[in-house]
């Protein structure tokens, strides 16, 4: 990495920080608390939604395979970019802290350590933010059908990218390209469908 990536990654990470903050950055981060409510809403939104509702589900579903199980985890492989909670000493890492059900974690104070670089083998990588890329192809599909509803939604996917720096787990250099392939991933993605279903391909006001 470079000197501003460091130095600004410490700044984040160390600096920037606050209770307040180091709460609501690991809530930000913690995929495992929303995946229950994000999947209830996609089956209400499947149900009670009409056809560009369904449209924009289908999109949203296609491009969140292509962003996480195909691209991201395809150039992880390929980049070997280690965390900098694995590369370095003194890294601060923030987590919710242990709950079951697990959305309880929201309750506590979420827990801190700091790191040691790591020997062993590491199995998952920094280069791209998997949250980032999907986060922004999730907003960008959105936006295509229901501008409103997308704006608020990159505004997630900013705050989300956000915190996964201040968490540990990204490069601050891994956040503009991840966004960038999250944004194409949708636009491209959306696309491809609209001209499949026969629907204009230009974005949808709403």
């Amino acid at each position: 990495m470079t000197g501003w990536d460091l130095d600004l990654f410490w700044h984040i990470n160390r600096d920037w920080t606050s209770p307040l903050l180091d709460w609501l950055m690991s809530a930000l981060s913690a995929f495992d608390v929303w995946a229950p409510f994000m999947g209830l809403a996609l089956l209400l939104l499947a149900w009670r939604g009409g056809r560009r509702v369904r449209i924009m589900l289908l999109c949203l579903v296609v491009s969140l395979i292509f962003s996480d199980a195909i691209i991201g985890n395809g150039m992880k492989r390929i980049c070997h970019r280690l965390r900098p909670r694995d590369q370095m000493s003194g890294v601060a890492i923030r987590d919710l802290a242990p709950a079951s059900p697990r959305f309880l974690a929201l309750l506590k104070a979420p827990t801190l350590k700091f790191s040691k670089p790591k020997a062993a083998a590491i199995e998952s990588h920094s280069m791209p933010s998997n949250h980032t890329f999907n986060l922004f192809a999730a907003a960008t599909v959105i936006a295509l059908f229901f501008r409103g509803w997308g704006l608020a939604t990159y505004g997630l996917a900013f705050a989300v990218a956000y915190s996964r720096v201040y968490v540990g787990a990204h490069w601050p250099s891994d956040l503009p390209p991840s966004a960038a392939l999250g944004i194409i991933d949708g636009m491209v993605v959306t696309h491809l469908i609209l001209r499949w279903k026969g629907r204009p391909a230009a974005p949808m006001r709403g």
